[in-house]
């Protein structure tokens, strides 16, 4: 951002802009806005509406650049356009899409996605597809942008085109930061997307070679991406990436650091200086329950018993709300959460929390009817059940009396048709 100007001064040259408006051109009405957003503040809601109001009014002399600038100043504001002249600003631009560059079609899409709103999927297409035929022209940021804006969105790219961009991506990967590499890994997870796995070598090679100059969020958020898109980093890159965010650790916030350290589980590596860093255990109290199970979830797969970080966890789970009301009564938290602790606890034999499992076991009881159960977590009570039978735990009758003889039953038959499952596939 640039210097700022004293509020009263802003508003003062604001006040004798808009007193002018019917003489000013869309480039001028745009330069206002962007000026504003470029220092960090805001157009006062009065005045926002009749600015875009009278940009609305000359669209068909405003150039794409001018369109989209004015949406990246209203969305890097954090401020929304006025109702129905959204769609008027879209619809204009992509009928001038031919004379558009890139970073035009880019920014558009970005500040559409950042300010929470959705995009017709056939106005979607028709500017993805301009953006695809002007590749050659695009940046790395742009191509992410592009990118971080139909994830965001909720939507997803058609395969061909994400194989077009992130081609594009890969031959100026020496041209982008790492911020840009993980928000366009973070991107192609999120819309349940993959990469080819040379270019994702590719890319995490890339940050990899400047780790040091990445933002801790650039890192867990990539190692996140990987393992969402169930894809295989090679032990030096995740070395380097655990060291590089263990020694940033004090940066970085609570949620990325449980992310991390659930990332590296799924790769079947024990970030293990990571879990030693200080800062990780002074921060886990600030994390969600979901993260803390994760985290739980992360040191089972892994093996590894850690029973500072584990008493933490199952001390916090006794005061968590599963009922799915709104009251007082505790941190909201779901039946995956309440199941990942619990088999956590059974996987790396904690007998100390046997009460404290016993107890999470109960409280799934009691709102069994109205939790949304899958076969995850039918088989993870299974395992829990088995635990406390096997080591003669909790009055050696397993979770019996905890749950009702049907749950258990279903719990059983759940894990048996798993196995069955599991077995005809190594065949």
């Amino acid at each position: 951002m640039g210097q700022q100007m004293p509020a009263g001064l802003l508003q003062q040259l604001l006040d004798a802009f808009a007193s002018k408006l019917e003489q000013a051109a869309p480039q001028e009405v745009s330069n206002s806005v962007w000026a504003v957003a470029t220092m960090g503040q805001q157009v006062p809601a009065g005045l926002l509406q009749p600015l875009m109001l009278a940009f609305a009014n000359k669209l068909r002399i405003a150039k794409p650049q001018e369109i989209s600038n004015t949406l990246w100043a209203v969305a890097t504001m954090g401020q929304q356009m006025p109702a129905g002249l959204l769609q008027p600003l879209m619809l204009t631009l992509a009928s001038k899409v031919h004379i558009a560059k890139p970073q035009d079609i880019s920014n558009t899409l970005w500040a559409v996605a950042t300010m929470g709103q959705q995009m017709p999927a056939g106005l979607l297409q028709q500017l993805l597809d301009a953006f695809a035929s002007k590749l050659e022209q695009a940046t790395p940021q742009e191509v992410k942008d592009t990118l971080w804006a139909v994830a965001t969105m909720g939507q997803r790219m058609p395969e061909g085109m994400l194989q077009q961009l992130m081609l594009a991506f890969a031959n100026k990967v020496h041209l982008a930061n790492p911020q840009e590499i993980s928000n366009t890994l973070w991107a192609v997870a999120t819309m349940r997307q993959k990469l080819r796995t040379p270019q994702l070598q590719q890319l995490v090679d890339a940050l990899v070679s400047n780790v040091q100059q990445a933002a801790p969020q650039a890192i867990s958020n990539t190692l996140w991406a990987v393992a969402t898109m169930r894809q295989q980093l090679n032990p030096m890159q995740l070395l380097r990436m655990e060291q590089a965010l263990a020694s940033k650790s004090e940066e970085a916030a609570p949620q990325g650091l449980a992310n991390a350290v659930w990332a590296c589980a799924k790769q079947r590596y024990l970030p293990q200086q990571l879990l030693l860093a200080p800062p990780f255990g002074s921060k886990l109290a600030a994390n969600q329950p979901q993260e803390l199970a994760n985290i739980a979830w992360a040191l089972a797969q892994l093996g590894h018993r850690d029973e500072q970080i584990v008493s933490f966890v199952t001390e916090q789970a006794q005061h968590w709300d599963i009922s799915g009301t709104s009251n007082d009564s505790g941190v909201a938290c779901n039946a995956q959460t309440l199941c990942n602790i619990c088999r956590s606890v059974a996987v790396l034999d904690l007998q100390q929390h046997v009460g404290v499992v016993l107890r999470l076991a109960a409280s799934l009881s009691r709102y069994w009817p109205g939790l949304s159960l899958v076969t995850e977590h039918l088989c993870q009570l299974h395992q829990v059940h088995t635990w406390l039978q096997d080591f003669q735990l909790g009055g050696n009758h397993g979770l019996q009396g905890v749950l009702t003889e049907q749950r258990l039953h279903e719990c059983q038959e759940t894990r048996m048709a798993q196995l069955k499952e599991q077995q005809s596939e190594s065949v």
